[in-house]
């Protein structure tokens, strides 16, 4: 199905319909419309229309404009909804460039201390070098297998 609304979309070009004319593409199209299913056969028949047709190429190009018009009303309706879920910051709690700049300036700059938060997580001192993992067996004596 992707093929033919490819091909379908190709045919609207002027040129490329000529050419696919020229070829004989409407007789390739109806030896396949021999074998194929009810659906087949409705999207072949639909692109042998595209391809004898005569439409210039603004033609589709009004469809698209439908579509942004659609688009355009989905953004101003998705903005009404977002009023109501505003969210204010509580009394002493950061918000906006204050926040970001307390609490993850260092970790981009590399000129604070890290800071990890959570149930699972490690404090660093930042006074004591950082330890990293050792891969299992990395410690053993003599040569290499």
């Amino acid at each position: 199905p992707y093929v033919n609304g490819a091909l379908y979309s190709i045919l609207s070009i002027p040129s490329i319909r000529e050419e696919a004319r020229a070829m004989g593409m409407e007789d390739i199209l109806r030896c396949f419309i021999k074998e194929g299913n009810a659906e087949m056969i409705r999207q072949i028949e639909f692109i042998i229309k595209q391809l004898n047709s005569d439409l210039l190429d603004g033609v589709l190009e009004s469809d698209d404009d439908e579509d942004e018009d659609d688009e355009e009303d989905h953004d101003i309706m998705e903005a009404d909804l977002d009023k109501d879920e505003l969210i204010q910051p509580q009394l002493g709690e950061l918000s906006g460039e204050k926040l970001l700049t307390t609490e993850y300036l260092g970790i981009m700059t590399n000129t604070g201390k890290a800071r990890r938060k959570g149930p699972a997580s490690v404090q660093w001192s930042g006074d004591e070098p950082l330890r990293r993992p050792v891969t299992p067996g990395g410690h053993r004596t003599g040569c290499p297998v």
